[in-house]
């Protein structure tokens, strides 16, 4: 139990520091985290959106937690760029995980451009760009190591016999496309790929040159209108970083009562990690979501299937008599 005790700490402090990029079950609930090509894609003028994901609750006292808040705006500078659409957006995210509160703290800008690619308006590029300042911190005190064992238990006044920094920063650079076309009168298909640590910046806490990999995603699906107020929307999320690959899908079901209130129910499946059941209403544009993963991988054996739940509240607008242009691309929903 003593060995557990010294151990497990470290154990997850090894993880976090080797972990990859935070990712969300609702990932198309947060488009400036998933590609940003997405930036300015929405169903009106301008989209606030906030996020809040928490993990590993049943496993660790020091669960992870990923709360996150971004704003786009799109038909900006509308008499400088006469051809398609620029709209900017910025993502805060202050991510924590772990015993020793290993905090990523990402500022984030997003700047793209969409037009349509033919006559007609059906098919759509968006090209984005992302910037962003990065800094990782890990307090140091509230991690145990070898040298404060006393032989019996452990003296936390003792020195760690370790020489690292506590934080460090970088810039950091983001890139993406997107494609979307309108099939049908209640049809639609997109698609994404996106880059991420372009710059493949240095991270480290002890010193060396430790490269952070470039993430590479790759997200569509299809929107089918089975009747004026059934939708059915099958999606996948392709992710790899280093020798890490994720896959996500599934199928959500959205259903008008009436032109103010719609419902989402959906299920996905994070292959050889987790179930994903969301559920989700919307009301007058204003959206909250909720999910939750049913852990599936072989640390089933310690979390008895308890993953992690999630947030997504998020508001559409309009700006009315400064913006009247009508959206050119489809805004993927979950």
């Amino acid at each position: 139990m003593k060995t557990f005790t010294i151990f497990f700490p470290l154990v997850i402090f090894a993880v976090a520091g080797l972990a990859q990029d935070i990712h969300y079950s609702q990932f198309y609930a947060s488009p400036l985290t998933l590609n940003p090509a997405l930036t300015g894609v929405n169903n009106c003028n301008y989209r606030v959106g906030v996020m809040y994901r928490n993990q590993w609750k049943s496993v660790s006292s020091n669960p992870y937690q990923t709360p996150s808040i971004s704003f786009d705006i799109n038909n900006v500078l509308q008499r400088i760029v006469k051809t398609g659409t620029l709209s900017v957006g910025a993502l805060v995210l202050n991510d924590k995980a772990g015993a020793g509160d290993l905090t990523n703290l990402t500022i984030a800008g997003s700047v793209a451009y969409q037009r349509p690619l033919t006559a007609s308006r059906k098919l759509n590029l968006s090209i984005g760009l992302q910037p962003a300042y990065v800094q990782k911190r890990l307090d140091f005190t509230k991690l145990s190591f070898e040298n404060q064992f006393n032989g019996q238990d452990f003296d936390p006044t003792l020195s760690n016999g370790e020489n690292f920094t506590d934080k460090f920063g970088y810039l950091d650079l983001n890139a993406g496309l997107f494609l979307s076309y309108a099939a049908g009168r209640n049809s639609d298909i997109f698609a994404g790929v996106s880059l991420f640590h372009i710059l493949s910046p240095k991270e480290t806490f002890i010193g060396g040159d430790n490269k952070l990999n470039m993430r590479i995603a790759g997200h569509g699906g299809v929107r089918l209108g089975v009747s004026e107020k059934l939708d059915l929307i099958p999606q996948i999320l392709f992710m790899t970083q280093s020798k890490a690959k994720e896959v996500n899908l599934g199928l959500s079901i959205q259903y008008g009562f009436n032109p103010d209130v719609s419902l989402f129910l959906g299920g996905y499946d994070r292959l050889g990690d987790a179930i994903i059941g969301m559920a989700g209403l919307e009301y007058k544009r204003v959206r909250f979501g909720f999910s939750y993963d049913i852990n599936t991988s072989s640390l089933k054996e310690a979390s008895n299937g308890n993953g992690g739940f999630e947030l997504s509240l998020s508001y559409t607008g309009c700006l009315g008599g400064f913006v009247l242009d009508k959206p050119i691309m489809f805004c993927p929903r979950y």
